[in-house]
């Protein structure tokens, strides 16, 4: 069994679909000994290159893509590498990399591929340690203790997959059909454009209740909650919501040295993500701010949506598709990519301190209007 660990990068996702420009990959046996070194092949997307992916993305000059062959040249080649009956395709956050072959497909009205494929994100994310990591830059530093270089080159990006499984397989003393059979709910399958995958979002670690002392330990102590933590939410007419909008409309930018990337530019961020990542977003609402954009609530307001998992279910993701579909301007890019913008991750973003709004807490009782409802 060969096992093909693969990376795609995008040149824009306008109008909902991907145009490629690098696919890289690498093939090990189930070892991880390399039967095929890492190799990016560069592709010409036929399309314009979004700003951020030009200023943040680009490993190579966007100059020479105007010189290499279309989607379609390489077709043929990705079909034997991807359908190959002895292979298993491996990727990190591993559906948008289907869906973006998927849309090239779809452009070039060419049929979709049928593969089986493994997701490393959701292998690392049931670990009993180094979990907490979100991209593949944190796992790979939390897992190998390497700090990745060339960030977006798509051979490296999917050599850094494979150094991350590798860990996760020498932790629990096994090879690559190993971590398979231990974990199956990280594998799925895609055909005739459908994809289908095993795994449902992964429950946290239940915690246990918390006594003063430890001479009052009982049986009761040793019972796991079963209540989630909601502290971190904000619901629709929350207190934590009337202080995110008080905290909105009075929010000012600092002083950075980092460039204004984020100029002229009206974002906003899934509702899955921002109802629960309270601290976070006011964190992120900061930073957007410093690099000259603005927060808003409403969809209809911004020029970018930024979606978090299971995006497609996402109240801001369906009215965004409409406003597509209608003609208007607005673009739908993973989270991970203000991330980088703001030169941040989930991780980093999830261990700050708890922000002080201890200013607005004496209006807190004021009527706020429709916390965090806009969509």
């Amino acid at each position: 069994m060969k096992y093909l660990f693969f990376d795609i990068e995008c040149a824009n996702c306008y109008q909902n679909c991907a145009k490629i420009f690098s696919l890289g990959y690498v093939v090990t046996d189930e070892n991880f000994n390399i039967l095929h070194d890492k190799e990016d092949v560069l592709i010409n997307p036929r399309d314009r290159f979004d700003w951020y992916v030009a200023k943040k993305m680009m490993a190579y000059p966007r100059e020479i893509f105007k010189d290499m062959p279309p989607f379609p040249d390489f077709y043929d080649r990705f079909r034997e590498m991807f359908e190959d009956e002895d292979t298993m395709v491996i990727g990190y956050a591993v559906t948008n990399d289907v869906h973006f072959l998927h849309d090239d497909c779809r452009r070039y009205g060419l049929a979709p591929y049928t593969y089986k494929f493994y997701d490393v994100q959701q292998l690392y994310a049931r670990q009993p340690v180094n979990n907490t990591a979100k991209n593949l830059e944190d796992s790979l530093l939390s897992w190998c203790q390497v700090e990745p270089e060339n960030l977006h080159r798509s051979d490296e990006d999917a050599y850094n997959t494979m150094l991350i499984m590798k860990a996760i397989a020498a932790y629990h003393g096994t090879n690559i059909p190993g971590l398979m059979e231990m974990f199956p709910d990280c594998g799925g399958s895609t055909k005739d454009g459908v994809i289908d995958f095993a795994w449902r979002k992964p429950e946290g670690e239940k915690k246990k209740k918390r006594h003063r002392s430890k001479k009052k330990k009982t049986e009761a102590a040793e019972v796991e909650s079963t209540e989630p933590d909601t502290s971190n939410y904000m619901e629709r007419g929350s207190h934590n919501a009337e202080l995110f909008v008080k905290f909105l409309s009075t929010v000012a930018p600092k002083k950075t040295r980092k460039p204004p990337l984020l100029s002229g530019h009206t974002v906003t961020v899934g509702v899955n993500y921002q109802r629960t990542h309270f601290n976070e977003m006011l964190y992120l609402v900061q930073m957007i701010t410093n690099a000259g954009g603005r927060y808003t609530l409403s969809t209809r307001e911004a020029d970018t949506l930024y979606v978090w998992e299971e995006a497609q279910t996402d109240p801001r993701y369906l009215i965004a598709k409409d406003m597509i579909e209608a003609g208007e301007e607005i673009e739908i890019l993973p989270i991970k990519m203000l991330f980088d913008i703001l030169e941040t991750s989930e991780l980093r973003l999830s261990r700050k301190p708890k922000m002080d709004l201890s200013s607005f807490e004496e209006n807190a009782d004021d009527e706020a209007e429709e916390p965090v409802a806009a969509q």
